[in-house]
C-alpha cells in the first residue's frame, strides 16, 4: 500500500523505514487478509465505507511477500475525503496504474457491492453488479505473482492524496457485510463476466473463521500514520467492522458527541455548517437546534452526506462578526452521543473580482493569481495533487505566459473556484514538460457534471514546447463553485508527474447583479412567517415543488399539538396562509410543515 511508484524508490523507503523511528502513527487502525492466496479470480464485498478526510477503507489483493518477489497489487480503495469517487488501482514493478473514478453517489452513504475480477487478460472493476472501468495490456499481463485478499482502513501520509485528517472526526468505521471469492475457470463457470468464475466461499461475518483470515496486529509500514491493531476488529450484527480510532480508544464504542467543525455563508441570505459526524436525520431538520443571534432560521436542511446542514436565514443579511449556534445536537453513532452546546463564528465569503487569473501550482505571475490548497477560508484552490516546476522554463509558442505555464499541478483530483451565479467563459491551459511521447499520460477532463474532453493527451495536442488549451463559453454557474475534475485513463510512470496536470485557469464573463436570474425550480418550504413576534395574526408563506399532501400544525414548547393550520392536498406552487392569535396566550410556539418524507419547524412567539 505504498505510494511511491518505482521499485527503486520502494527498496528505498523498506530500507529507510529500518534504520528510522521516524514514525508519526496518531492512529489505531485495522486490516483483516487471508491465509491463502490467490492468483486470477472475481473478489466480491459488501462495504459501507467511513466519510471524512485523511484516510481509507479498502478491498484489494497484494503480495505481502515483496520484495522478495515481484509487487503484484490490485486495489479497490475508498476514500472518505470525496462524496462521489473510488479509487481503483493496479501496481506492478514499473508502478501504479491509478484511476480516480468519478460516480454518482456517495459511496458512505449506504452499502455498496464493490467487485473485481483478475484475469491473465484483463483487471475489471464493479460497483453493484456493474462494470465501470477495465484495463488491459501489458501490466496486467505481468502480474504473475499470486496474493492475499485483504481489508483495511489506515491513515496514510500523502495528504496529496488522502487529505488532511481532523481528529475530532475520530472514531470512524469501515462496515464489511460479507466478502466472497470466486476462482477462475474460463468456459466452465457460473458467476462474472462470460461466466468465468467458480464460486469457492463466501463469508457473511458472523464470526470471526481463524482458518479463513488473520488478524494484522501492531503492524505499519512507511507513509501509514496508523498501527494496525487486532482490537479494531470487531463482529457485531453480522458486520465485520474495521475501526480507526485514538491510542487508547480501539473497539467499536463511539463515545465522541458531535461538534461543529466550521460554517460558512453560502450568500447574503444562507449559511452551510458541517459537523464531524453523521447526524440523526429526523432531529436535525429542525429550525430550533439552531440559532444565530439577531438573524431569524427560516428553514433547516441536512445534506445527503449527514454531516453538512444548510440554514436559511430570514430578514437580515449575515455579517462578519455572526456566530452559529446548535443546541442538543445528536449523532447517528451506536451510542446516540449528544452535544448540549456546539458553536462556530461564520467564515464570510470574499467574492473575486472577474477576470480571475490563477497560476496553478505556481507563485502566481503576469497578473494571475497564486496557487492554493481549497479549504474553508478560500476562495479558490485544488484538492490533492503536487507541485511541478518545468526545468529549463521552455519558450512556448503561442502565448507569452512561459513563467504560468512552466509550473504545473499534477495528480490533482479536482480544482474549485467559488462563483456567484453568473455565465462565464472559462479558459484552461495546459503544458507538458514531462513526458515526451504520445500516450504516457492521458485524462478524462470534467467540468462541473459534464465530460469535456474524453481522452486529453497534452504531448500528442501541443507537444513539450506547445500551450493546449480547452474554451468553454457561455458556461451557467448557479451552485456556488466550478469545479473541474481530472480522471486518469494512463497514470504515467513518474509518481511526481503522473495523473492528470493543470497549468493555469482564466475565467471572465459576468455574474447576474442587477438582472433578472432565471427561475430556480420550487422547494418544500415553509420559506416565511410575518410579522414575528406577532400579537393579533401572522401570514406563512410555503411553496410546494409538486402535488403532495402536506400538514401545517402550531405545537407548544412541551411539543403538544394546539392547532391544525392546513391538511389539504397541495399542487405545485407558492401560498400563503393566516395564522389567528386570538385564541392562544402569549408564548414560544412551533409552526410544524410536514408531508410524507419532508418536516420542516419554526419558531414564533406571540405577545398580547
Amino acid at each position: 500500500m505504498f505510494r511511491h511508484h518505482t521499485k527503486y524508490l520502494l527498496l528505498l523507503l523498506i530500507a529507510y523505514s529500518i534504520t528510522s523511528n521516524i514514525h508519526a502513527q496518531f492512529y489505531s487502525g485495522a486490516e483483516l487478509r487471508t491465509h491463502e492466496y490467490f492468483q486470477y479470480g472475481r473478489f466480491e464485498t459488501r462495504l459501507k465505507s467511513p466519510q471524512g478526510e485523511g484516510f481509507l477503507a479498502s478491498f484489494f489483493t497484494y503480495n505481502d511477500s515483496f520484495p522478495e518477489t515481484d509487487w503484484c497489487e490490485i486495489d479497490f480503495e475508498v476514500l472518505g475525503r470525496w462524496p462521489d469517487n473510488v479509487d481503483v488501482n493496479v501496481i506492478d514493478e514499473r508502478g501504479s496504474h491509478l484511476r480516480q473514478h468519478p460516480i454518482n453517489f456517495n459511496p458512505h452513504i449506504g452499502f455498496h457491492n464493490y467487485a473485481f475480477e483478475w484475469t491473465p487478460d484483463y483487471v475489471a472493476w464493479f460497483i453493484d453488479g456493474e462494470e465501470f472501468y477495465r484495463q488491459t495490456g501489458e501490466h496486467v499481463a505481468s502480474l504473475s505473482q499470486s496474493a492475499k485478499l485483504m481489508m483495511n482502513i489506515w491513515t496514510p501520509s500523502y495528504t496529496d492524496w488522502v487529505g488532511f485528517i481532523d481528529p475530532s472526526t475520530m472514531p470512524r468505521y469501515a462496515y464489511y457485510d460479507w466478502v466472497s471469492c470466486a476462482i477462475y475457470t474460463p468456459g466452465t463457470g457460473s458467476v462474472g463476466t462470460d461466466s468465468n468464475f467458480s464460486p469457492l466461499w463466501t463469508d457473511n461475518f458472523d464470526a470471526f473463521i481463524d482458518t479463513l483470515w488473520e488478524k494484522s496486529d501492531d503492524h505499519t509500514w512507511n507513509g501509514n500514520n496508523s498501527v494496525l491493531m487486532e482490537e479494531n476488529i470487531v463482529y457485531e450484527d453480522g458486520n465485520m467492522i474495521l475501526c480507526l480510532t485514538r491510542p487508547g480508544y480501539e473497539g467499536y464504542n463511539d463515545n465522541t458527541a458531535p461538534v461543529i467543525l466550521w460554517a460558512r455563508a453560502h450568500n447574503a441570505d444562507s449559511v452551510v455548517v458541517r459537523f464531524n459526524k453523521e447526524l440523526d436525520v429526523d432531529h436535525t431538520n429542525q429550525s430550533t437546534i439552531f440559532t444565530i443571534p439577531n438573524h431569524p432560521i427560516s428553514a433547516v436542511h441536512l445534506y445527503e452526506d449527514q454531516r453538512t446542514v444548510g440554514l436559511r436565514i430570514e430578514g437580515l443579511e449575515i455579517s462578519s462578526t455572526s456566530t452559529v449556534y446548535a443546541q442538543n445536537v445528536l449523532d447517528q453513532s451506536i451510542n446516540q452521543n449528544s452535544q448540549a452546546v456546539t458553536f462556530t463564528s461564520i467564515t464570510m465569503p470574499t467574492p473575486l473580482e472577474l477576470p480571475i487569473n490563477i497560476d496553478c501550482a505556481g507563485p502566481g505571475a503576469n497578473g494571475f493569481l497564486p496557487d492554493q490548497w481549497w479549504s474553508i477560508d478560500v476562495e479558490y484552490g485544488h484538492d490533492g495533487g503536487n507541485y511541478q516546476t518545468a526545468a529549463d522554463y521552455p519558450d512556448l509558442e503561442g502565448t507569452d505566459l512561459d513563467s504560468v505555464m512552466a509550473t504545473s499541478l499534477n495528480r490533482y483530483s479536482r480544482y474549485h473556484v467559488r462563483l456567484a451565479p453568473g455565465v462565464f467563459d472559462i479558459q484552461l491551459h495546459f503544458a507538458e514538460h514531462y513526458y515526451t511521447g504520445v500516450g504516457e499520460r492521458v485524462f478524462e477532463l470534467f467540468v462541473e457534471d459534464s465530460l469535456v474532453v474524453a481522452e486529453l493527451d497534452v504531448y500528442e495536442q501541443s507537444g513539450n514546447y506547445g500551450i493546449f488549451t480547452v474554451a468553454l463559453s457561455g458556461w451557467e454557474i448557479t451552485d456556488g463553485t466550478l469545479d473541474i475534475v481530472g480522471a486518469a485513463l494512463i497514470y504515467g510512470e513518474s509518481y511526481a508527474y503522473a495523473g492528470p496536470l493543470l497549468n493555469a485557469i482564466q475565467i471572465d464573463g459576468s455574474y447576474w447583479v442587477g438582472i433578472d436570474k432565471p427561475a430556480l425550480p420550487p422547494q418544500y418550504e415553509l420559506t416565511k412567517i410575518f410579522p414575528n413576534p406577532f400579537n393579533d395574526s401572522t401570514r406563512l408563506e410555503f411553496s410546494i415543488p409538486e402535488t403532495a399532501e402536506v400538514k401545517i400544525s402550531l405545537f407548544d414548547l412541551r411539543g403538544a399539538e394546539v392547532k391544525i393550520l392546513a391538511s389539504q392536498l397541495y399542487t405545485r406552487g407558492a401560498y400563503q396562509l393566516l395564522l389567528q392569535g386570538n385564541d392562544l396566550s402569549s408564548g414560544v410556539y412551533f409552526v410544524r410543515f410536514a408531508t410524507d418524507d419532508f418536516q420542516q419547524n419554526r419558531k414564533i412567539l406571540l405577545l398580547k
